[in-house]
């Protein structure tokens, strides 16, 4: 049973076990109690590393695996010649998973931002990376991207991921946009320069915006305007990843052929008499102004039609965006069906907002009320547990 481990990729703004936060505030569970704790006692093996919650796909991608194997993270010589941050960041000496072999290969579980993560992972793992093979001294290069590994992954679960972007950043003027990314970034600057990384951690250190896990802060300059003018222009975050355009470019070639691929995401609006997507009874009201942005947007952005299916969403995905890639081949999932690897499967879509299906959600509150979602993930825990090698 727990000869593959389970590893949890949070989101956007998220936390691992790691972060003090999680103990007062599971990331996986919320307001449930904590899955990976449940899941240990059920005789799972599990694992919620802290990736960047800011970062792109590439950078997070490169410390997730630093994570998981206990070494120093490298974001690549070329990739961090290209967009101008630094090469390496936080070294970790303890690996998150011992003996990480094919015969242990993972389950990859992610939300939100961790989808893309996740999809960024396994293909490098696959397929490594030409373009840091040509331009890395071969002792010099990091296993990450020599690729022929892609057997290490098991199964990926991307839980309310966004595929293909989201219709967000384009139905809101460029300022709003730009003032998210300053304005976060900022936030960054500051809380990363003032505390430390033990209760949270934007692990900017690649940009000079936050400092190092355990070393010093810069309290004399705790709002590094220069870092934050060089992270917006290189157009390397997660504001330029969930762009639609940006999403589109980084799916092509890309795959994950040796794993079992599933993806669900939920639904909290409804349609309204204008035939526009508002929110629903479920969903969390601080979403409710994104998921009326998101549920009246229509034209085409990046070659995709916005269809009614893409105004539904979860207050920050559409739902078609999070069902499977457009790129890539997919299905509707059956339970009792053969499952082939390489194959996205998508969920049946629960209704819920972003949060609900991390166990966040107002109506989880109350002695019971969070069992069916306990339930629901203990399932899941068991079908995947149950997959042939």
């Amino acid at each position: 049973m727990a000869n593959h481990p389970y590893v949890f990729v949070h989101g956007m703004m998220g936390w691992g076990t790691d972060k003090k936060l999680y103990k007062v505030l599971p990331y996986w569970g919320m307001v449930t109690g904590d899955t990976l704790k449940r899941w240990k006692k059920k005789g799972y093996e599990a694992y919620a590393p802290s990736v960047s919650p800011l970062g792109s796909a590439w950078d997070r991608a490169c410390e997730l695996y630093a994570q998981l194997t206990g070494t120093q993270v490298d974001y690549g010589k070329a990739h961090s010649e290209k967009y101008g941050h630094a090469r390496y960041g936080q070294t970790f000496t303890t690996p998150f998973v011992p003996d990480w072999t094919p015969e242990r290969s993972i389950h990859l579980l992610g939300h939100s931002f961790g989808g893309p993560t996740m999809r960024m992972f396994c293909e490098i793992l696959a397929n490594g990376s030409k373009e840091e093979r040509a331009a890395t001294p071969a002792d010099e290069l990091s296993p990450f991207f020599k690729g022929g590994q892609g057997n290490l992954i098991k199964s990926v679960t991307s839980i309310a991921g966004p595929f293909d972007g989201i219709t967000f950043p384009h139905a809101l003027p460029r300022l709003v946009d730009y003032g998210l990314v300053y304005g976060l970034a900022g936030v960054a600057s500051i809380i990363g320069n003032l505390g430390t990384g033990h209760i949270y951690d934007f692990q900017m250190t690649q940009w000079g915006i936050t400092g190092p896990y355990d070393g010093p802060r810069d309290k004399s300059n705790i709002l590094n305007i220069k870092a934050i003018k060089k992270y917006w222009k290189a157009y390397e975050h997660v504001f330029a990843d969930i762009h639609m355009d940006r999403a589109k470019e980084l799916n092509e070639g890309m795959s994950a052929p040796d794993a079992y691929l599933y993806a669900v995401t939920g639904r909290g609006t409804k349609t309204d008499v204008d035939g526009n997507e508002v929110r629903a009874p479920i969903m969390f009201p601080l979403f409710a102004p994104f998921a009326k942005s998101l549920g009246k947007f229509k034209g085409n952005v990046a070659g995709i039609e916005i269809t009614d299916e893409w105004r539904q969403n979860d207050g920050i995905v559409p739902v078609a965006s999070g069902l499977h890639p457009t790129t890539e081949p997919w299905q509707f999932w059956e339970k009792d069906a053969a499952q082939k690897k390489g194959v996205w499967n998508a969920l049946p879509t629960p209704p819920g907002d972003h949060g609900t299906v991390i166990g966040g959600s107002l109506s989880f509150i109350g002695f019971g009320k969070g069992t069916p979602y306990r339930n629901s993930y203990d399932f899941w825990a068991d079908y995947l547990s149950k997959l042939p090698d």
